[in-house]
């Protein structure tokens, strides 16, 4: 998965141009698919064109990097659970490590 980062520290997962902590330009790295679930939500009204329910996960990446996205499976929902982000059409996705 590749990220973007700064000589200041900052990572930011996804790709940007301009650092949000201090303006400069960012490169982009890769780091790896490991994600743990620092938090969830479950989204019961949803946007139209969307099939509710939506979970979607934060989760924190290798170095700090953190990237909401959506869960494929409920079961995943906890915090601390450890698994990897996928991208399917252009969309990331968490899947937690079967137990």
């Amino acid at each position: 998965m590749q990220v973007s980062t700064c000589t200041c520290g900052k990572i930011v997962a996804l790709h940007r141009e301009q650092c949000p902590n201090c303006g400069k330009s960012m490169i982009t790295i890769d780091l790896g698919n490991d994600a743990i679930v620092l938090t969830y939500t479950t989204l019961y009204t949803v946007p139209e064109g969307f099939k509710a329910p939506i979970f979607l996960v934060l989760v924190e990446l290798e170095q700090g990097a953190k990237l909401l996205c959506e869960c494929k499976n409920e079961n995943d929902l906890e915090i601390g659970r450890k698994g990897k982000i996928v991208i399917e059409n252009e969309k990331y996705y968490f899947l937690g490590n079967t137990k």
